[in-house]
């Protein structure tokens, strides 16, 4: 469910100029819990919800990367696995976890530090990550949105190098759905962070490398 958490209002702004197709590359099926299958349904009917085509998001299953909140995963995987996905949908950008991962998630920081070092080899497109807050920023909604394009109109940055991505009123609906997609996952700590997340609402990112 990460898409929906912590990526949507980037990939409903980015793909609502058309002709623009994105694709979802996910490095597990979520089987921690034995859930695996259900949970790539799900994921695909999430990607449909925020405008990806299925048969474009894709769940990997290899031994080396599974979904296991104490496991750090191996950069030399995450790196094949990059490369392999990236050969086959030819992507002009890449958006991903910065190397705190959002919530702090092993795998979540795994997927951080690798981009990290794949962005500096050169040989990858430009990649974005979407920026960490504190635990109090992260559950603001949109009360903390003036300050942070401020903040951003003061550094002077290029669009190159950082965005702020926000939903209107109907793209915070899509992220809502793109989030029930996800039954098996449905708690009720989820459903806080639902009402009280600003990543629901807006998310800004950061060139890496």
């Amino acid at each position: 469910d990460d898409e929906s958490f912590f990526f949507a209002p980037a990939i409903l702004n980015l793909l609502q100029q058309k002709p623009r197709h994105g694709a979802l590359l996910c490095l597990s099926t979520g089987n921690h819990e034995g859930l695996g299958s259900e949970r790539v349904g799900e994921l695909k009917l999430s990607c449909a919800r925020l405008g990806i085509s299925p048969d474009r998001c894709v769940a990997v299953d290899v031994p080396h990367l599974q979904d296991e909140p104490g496991v750090w995963w191996d950069a030399a995987e995450i790196h094949a696995e990059l490369q392999r996905w990236i050969s086959a949908w030819q992507p002009d950008a890449i958006v991903t976890f910065d190397t705190y991962g959002v919530s702090g998630h092993v795998n979540h920081r795994a997927i951080g530090s690798a981009m990290r070092v794949a962005a500096q080899s050169g040989e990858y497109p430009p990649i974005y990550a979407v920026d960490s807050t504190s635990i109090f920023a992260k559950f603001t909604s949109v009360f903390l949105l003036p300050f942070v394009v401020l903040r951003q109109t003061l550094l002077n940055t290029t669009r190159e190098d950082a965005a702020v991505f926000v939903n209107s009123i109907r793209q915070y609906r899509l992220t809502r759905a793109s989030f029930h997609a996800h039954q098996s996952q449905a708690r009720w700590f989820r459903k806080l962070f639902v009402c009280f997340s600003r990543y629901l609402w807006y998310v800004s990112v950061s060139r890496v490398g």
